[in-house]
């Protein structure tokens, strides 16, 4: 569950427009279980007349290798990816025997699973003219509440209701399975705002077919059809059209896109035509067109035309090419009724490491005249980016600076922005490696401690400590830790590494000049116990001033030495002869 207070997007399915609202918000939020699967996934079952091994093979690669004694069994909860599959089942005896069976399937993550339930409940103002003003908020209070709940593994029933003074949006609809060929939806909504009153219908498949992918949807209104969004907004303002903020009255989606073909050339066709409230008419045909070229290249093209508006068309086609070192060439042409235009462009990307540097060029000539230029820089404390643009007769410059201030563990940070969760690691000595899923992420600073600012919330993020840069006389308690820090949380992951524990190496031997027996126990002032090791010597932390060690021998009386050990600052003190007196 997650609640939210201020800004936020009321929740929506495919049928609704999302809004905006400055209020407060309860959800329910999957991503808080990372482990948790949402979607149902295909069930494989089978019978063995023999105890076998059990291989599952998801579009010929290897996904799953179990034992399965004689009789029926069933496999859930595979690996598999979104879309159109086959899965098989090769199931092999003790004497090599195999069985095969293969079953088609459709997983897709618009379905919830048996009895899952996922919702949204919002109250608020609606917010408008956002990215254009920073604080304008609808006086009247509205509200919302989205459902999806898992009827079975393959039908999920969806709600929707609205609710303002004067007004009120109310829809059901469903989502189904279509066997092993894809998904549907159908849906229907009703409102009443004063004395408007209307309805809408919709329905969508998502299907594929001989590795063929299909898209089709249709949305009709009737009557006067409102929802927050257009009972909220605000029309004629900033010298903007006075068009209608209802929903269309029509909306028709087509696209196919084909299997590689043409020397691995992707092609995606699309229609679109929709009616707004204002009747006004558009009807788009658009293809679009990607193929390698060359070890590193890539083109790319796409084109498009309203049907409904004579010379309304557009292309653009260009070219990228890998320099290497995360640096790219394009270039591209574009054309539509207004005229064309030229664009090249060299890059550099930014990555994510400390110290990493981004670049970008890039000049246009057409219809407008554009030459630009930006850099990036990426310290401990943030990211700097700055960039200058002459667009026709007018130059204007920016930069900004992006960073993070982080008070946790005992410390202050200075940082790069952090957008999920963080760790603080407290290793108790400078200059030590922390790394993070076995990458280096830097050292620790004077104080023993360093940030890392890119955990992942949720998760187990594995953390580790290079040892050989810590103090001779240094305790590690422990050299790997896994936390799970929160979302926008932090973890303080402390290594209990002691860099000064004052230790002792002590050679012991007895009142006849021997090496004290290994694996004697000595113990030290009374508390802390060690083991002896090879040559009579065993490692002593955290000794006094003066010391009495108290040793425990198999098969022989204890006997015991004092020792005195003044502070002689960093390093470990070396006792090599100390004669342990018996005590009987």
């Amino acid at each position: 569950m997650t609640y939210n207070v201020g800004d936020i997007i009321t929740g929506g399915l495919s049928w609704t427009r999302p809004a905006r609202l400055g209020g407060i918000q309860i959800r329910r939020n999957f991503t808080l279980r990372p482990d948790l699967v949402t979607m149902p996934l295909p069930e494989l079952s089978g019978s063995a007349a023999v105890p076998s091994t059990v291989d599952v093979y998801i579009d010929n690669a290897r996904r799953a290798s179990r034992t399965v004694p004689a009789g029926p069994f069933s496999i859930t909860n595979l690996p598999v990816v979104t879309g159109n599959g086959t899965a098989r089942l090769v199931v092999r005896d003790a004497l090599g025997r195999e069985t095969i069976s293969e079953t088609p399937f459709y997983a897709s993550s618009s379905l919830l699973a048996k009895g899952l339930a996922d919702f949204s409940a919002e109250a608020g103002f609606a917010r408008r003219y956002y990215g254009t003003e920073s604080n304008n908020y609808d006086d009247n209070i509205v509200g919302s509440a989205t459902l999806r709940f898992g009827v079975t593994n393959n039908m999920t029933l969806e709600g929707h209701l609205e609710g303002a003074s004067n007004f009120y949006n109310a829809g059901a609809g469903g989502v189904f399975s279509i066997g092993s060929f894809g998904v549907g939806t159908v849906s229907g909504a009703v409102s009443k705002y004063e004395s408007e009153a209307g309805y809408q219908l919709s329905a969508s498949v998502e299907a594929e077919l001989w590795d063929v992918k299909f898209f089709a949807r249709t949305q009709r209104t009737f009557g006067d059809y409102n929802d927050i969004a257009s009972v909220t907004s605000e029309i004629m303002k900033y010298g903007l059209p006075s068009y209608s903020a209802r929903p269309a009255k029509a909306l028709d989606q087509v696209s196919v896109s084909l299997p590689p073909m043409f020397n691995d050339t992707n092609l995606n066709f699309s229609y679109a035509q929709i009616e707004t409230a204002d009747f006004d008419k558009s009807r788009i045909l658009g293809m679009t067109a990607t193929r390698p070229f060359g070890e590193k290249g890539n083109m790319f093209m796409s084109a498009y035309t309203d049907l409904a508006r004579k010379d309304s068309f557009g292309v653009f086609a260009g070219l990228s090419w890998s320099l290497g070192n995360n640096t790219t060439a394009s270039t591209s042409l574009s054309s539509d009724e207004t005229g064309a235009t030229a664009t090249a462009e060299i890059m550099k990307s930014e990555q994510a490491e400390i110290g990493s540097t981004g670049w970008r060029v890039r000049g246009s000539y057409g219809e407008n005249n554009i030459a630009s230029a930006s850099g990036s820089y990426r310290s401990k404390i943030g990211r700097i980016e700055g960039g200058i643009e002459k667009f026709n007769e007018n130059v204007r410059a920016n930069a900004q600076f992006d960073g993070a201030v982080v008070f946790a563990g005992g410390g202050v940070f200075l940082a790069n922005r952090i957008d999920d969760a963080f760790g603080v690691v407290d290793v108790g000595a400078p200059d030590v490696e922390v790394q993070f899923e076995n990458r280096p992420m830097g050292k620790t600073n004077k104080k023993g401690k360093m940030l890392l600012p890119n955990l992942r919330s949720y998760e187990k993020n594995t953390i580790t400590i290079d040892v050989t840069n810590l103090p001779i006389d240094a305790s590690v308690g422990e050299t790997r830790q896994i936390v799970s820090p929160s979302d926008r949380g932090g973890a303080v992951v402390d290594f209990n590494v002691k860099a000064d524990t004052r230790a002792a190496l002590v050679t012991l031997r007895d009142d006849e000049g021997n090496y004290v027996e290994t694996g004697s126990t000595a113990q030290l002032n009374g508390s802390g116990e060690f083991i002896v090791g090879y040559d009579g010597q065993v490692y002593l932390e955290g000794i006094a001033a003066s010391n009495a060690l108290v040793v425990s021998r198999a098969g022989k009386s204890n006997c015991e030495v004092t020792f005195p050990a003044p502070d002689r600052g960093k390093g470990r003190l070396v006792i090599p002869d100390a004669i342990c007196r018996s005590t009987q």
